[in-house]
């Protein structure tokens, strides 16, 4: 057995002439355990959330969406035709989408307005998020448009009203007219469905027939603002993604829902990565108690050190003795910490203890989202044996100058 960490264990678990040393010892592995858990249960609670709002965008996002890279309305080529008969392409929908101004009755707000073909939920699940009416908006007779619950809120929309909903468009090519209403397109259109995803999209968005919206826009029946995919379920997307860039060329960009929000991940990974640094740096301070254990501990043990010198026993290996017994504290109090963190995680994922908040149907969910990741829990294993190791070394160096 490995000498100075069989010493170590048996001046960790064995009694003390100074009773002091056995509750500083003891304080040190509850201070990392709690740490330790912290860290967890925070991750955890990131990695929940940041999966929460991702299915919330995926309702509503395509899995795969191809845009101009400078932002332009394009008219797709014959190389589309290669993109939309790939083999794992399940669904191809064109999309025009464009900001405009949202009036009904006396109220009026700016807002998104994207046209979607007949075709388009086989591309999105548009319908599993309406939560009144029916996405059945494509009439030859009379305009239909599906409108976000926000702007529903907003303007006091409702399906079974007679007022009309007016969207104005700025004319591609300005006429300078003294009238500045002149300088929009208008078209009217009722309500048919109220759908509800998330925040900024249901405050923002229209959905109109694709038709509509060109007429609205005064763009030719082929000009589009983007192309949706959805790829087959046993599809490689990153695959798939290489294979279509190198069809279309480096005037076009192929994202993913995660790129399609690249900023909002982020924002998440940064607030994730400020909070494990936050609590780390409550780890360094709490690793303070290792400093004091150890080092009483060390003023205890001097007639020992004493012993192993006289037997011969280098000073390097009388310095491992006292680091394995810091290192020791810290893992100790990272396993118990790690594993109560652990299973408060799986039963808050598992059965949602705590609750958002006390009304019901306040959010969209009732209990926080919480999801473990592997990766979290060894960089907090890493990060409490790195601190726990530098907590016991320091001491030790300075020590050894006197007792060693």
């Amino acid at each position: 057995m490995h000498i100075p960490l069989y010493i170590a264990r048996r001046y960790l678990f064995s009694k003390k002439s100074k009773n002091a040393i056995n509750y500083i010892t003891a304080v040190s592995v509850v201070l990392v355990a709690v740490v330790s858990m912290a860290l967890i249960v925070a991750m955890s609670v990131f990695n929940g959330l940041a999966l929460f709002v991702s299915s919330l965008f995926n309702l509503f996002d395509p899995q795969l969406k191809i845009s101009q890279a400078n932002g332009d309305v394009f008219i797709p080529d014959s190389a589309w035709v290669r993109v939309e008969q790939i083999p794992s392409v399940a669904s191809y929908s064109e999309v025009l989408e464009a900001d405009v101004l949202i009036s009904y009755s006396e109220k009026q707000l700016v807002g998104k307005i994207k046209g979607v073909p007949k075709h388009y939920t086989q591309t999105s699940d548009i319908d599993s998020v309406i939560v009144e009416g029916e996405f059945d908006i494509f009439n030859d007779v009379v305009n239909y448009v599906a409108v976000g619950q926000g702007i529903v809120y907003d303007l006091s929309i409702g399906l079974h009203f007679r007022d009309a909903l007016h969207i104005y468009a700025p004319k591609r090519e300005s006429s300078f007219s003294i009238n500045p209403t002149d300088e929009f397109n208008r078209k009217h259109a009722y309500p048919k469905a109220i759908f509800a995803v998330q925040q900024d999209i249901d405050h923002s968005y229209v959905l109109a027939p694709l038709s509509f919206v060109r007429d609205l826009l005064s763009y030719s029946e082929s000009e589009v603002s983007s192309i949706e995919l959805r790829l087959s379920p046993d599809a490689n997307e990153d695959a798939v993604m290489s294979e279509i860039q190198d069809i279309i060329g480096d005037d076009f960009v192929v994202q993913n829902r995660e790129q399609q929000h690249a900023f909002l991940n982020k924002i998440t990974q940064t607030e994730k990565l400020i909070t494990f640094l936050i609590v780390s740096f409550i780890l360094v301070i709490a690793s303070f108690s290792i400093v004091g254990a150890i080092t009483m501990l060390m003023i205890e043990k001097y007639k020992d050190i004493q012993i192993f010198k006289s037997m011969g026993a280098p000073r390097s290996l009388i310095q491992r003795i006292f680091v394995f017994e810091g290192w020791i504290i810290s893992i100790v109090g990272a396993f118990i910490g790690i594993s109560i963190g652990l299973a408060v995680s799986f039963i808050q994922q598992e059965y949602g203890v705590i609750g958002l908040a006390n009304a019901g149907g306040s959010f969209v969910t009732d209990a926080y989202p919480v999801q473990v990741q592997f990766q979290d829990v060894l960089s907090v294993l890493a990060m409490v044996l790195t601190i726990g190791f530098f907590a016991a070394y320091y001491p030790v160096t300075f020590m050894s100058k006197k007792y060693i």
